[in-house]
């Protein structure tokens, strides 16, 4: 009973830390790929025929990215923010119809584009009208302060959505059609600062065959972006199934007892046994089986168990986060599975043997 508590806990916050770190991985920052391609100076891309040709093969899956710093102003309304110039491609490949709160995405033209939350609201900004427009101007890298004449280019644009930033550093962003922003720092339409691209399924041999491609380029997963986050949850996922185990092997002396207690209680029939021919080493075996078939028994109940409650969670949403209508993130892991199997046959291999030593004291 004691081992199938400790089997049940195990599994279910396995689960629940890799719910967690989906979740957190998935929500670090807004328009995270799945694949980046930049430059490892941060320096423009310039794409050249066969760098197009590569792109093309993975048409409808990557989106090419150029972002730049300009300053805005809307009825004497002045602010700094970040531009996002982006192709057709860029809401299939982040899914950016999903930050939206406000608006609907229809695709970008010359004329429009999309704010985030903060900048609409410093800005006073109307939507979905021409009469909202705002300008925009890009900064000279020369002359960064506004009072030395840092304007190279401008562009009005209006507002055809609010989107949600998931992290802090997209505060004040605007995304706009790539060509316009191209125009806006004075590029060619082969120029881009990154490359996104989109294949869920094929992430590791797709990110092989970029870097094949792209030589000299930084190309990083999605993981190897938030390399932060996914190191300090994988440290916690470490800490926490190190505790787990200590627990797991806590519960196995329960196992021990009670067979030591059973040896003890059928020593009179053990050295009947003896008697009819049967050494220590067949006697020890049986006690053996025992305990490794109460191990398993714990094991298989409880990670049942477990893993009934973490489908009811996923499909009924049983337990919400709080103050919020949303479910608590759970994810059945096949790796999960393996750690509860190791270390299960690992703790009844161990607590079985040294239980059953208690027939050789008789």
């Amino acid at each position: 009973m004691v081992l199938s508590v400790s089997y049940f806990s195990f599994t279910v916050i396995l689960s629940v830390l890799s719910g967690l770190e989906n979740y957190s991985l998935q929500f670090s920052k807004s328009f995270d790929p799945e694949i980046k391609v930049s430059q490892k100076n941060n320096q423009l891309i310039i794409l050249d025929y066969s760098d197009l040709d590569f792109l093309s093969k993975h048409e409808g899956n990557t989106t090419r990215v150029l972002k730049g710093n300009v300053l805005i102003e809307n009825d004497g309304e002045v602010n700094y923010a970040e531009i996002i110039g982006v192709d057709k491609n860029f809401n299939n490949v982040i899914g950016f119809s999903k930050l939206l709160g406000v608006g609907s995405y229809k695709g970008l033209n010359e004329f429009n584009s999309y704010t985030s939350y903060s900048l609409t609201e410093k800005l006073d900004l109307n939507l979905f009208s021409a009469t909202g427009a705002y300008n925009v101007y890009s900064i000279n890298n020369i002359y960064p302060d506004v009072l030395f004449r840092p304007f190279k280019n401008n562009v009005v644009l209006f507002s055809d959505g609010v989107f949600t930033s998931r992290n802090d550093s997209e505060e004040n962003v605007i995304v706009a059609d790539l060509s316009v922003v191209q125009n806006l720092f004075g590029l060619n339409e082969h120029a881009c600062s990154e490359i996104y691209f989109s294949d869920s399924e094929n992430t590791n041999s797709l990110k092989q065959e970029i870097e094949d491609h792209f030589i000299g380029f930084k190309v990083q997963s999605h993981d190897e972006i938030n390399e932060t986050l996914y190191k300090m949850i994988q440290s916690e996922k470490l800490a926490v199934t190190l505790i787990m185990i200590m627990i797991i092997i806590i519960s196995a002396f329960n196992v021990i007892s009670s067979i030591v207690m059973l040896v003890i209680e059928k020593e009179n029939d053990i050295k009947t046994l003896k008697f009819l021919g049967l050494n220590k080493g067949d006697v020890q075996s049986v006690f053996f089986k025992n305990g490794l078939l109460l191990n398993g028994l714990g094991l298989l109940i409880g990670s049942m168990i477990g893993t009934i409650l973490i489908i009811l969670q996923k499909n009924l949403a049983l337990i919400k986060v709080g103050g919020m209508n949303l479910a608590y993130p759970v994810e059945i892991n096949a790796s999960n599975y393996v750690i509860i199997l190791v270390v299960g046959l690992v703790v009844a291999v161990v607590s079985s043997y040294f239980s059953s030593l208690a027939v050789k004291k008789l």
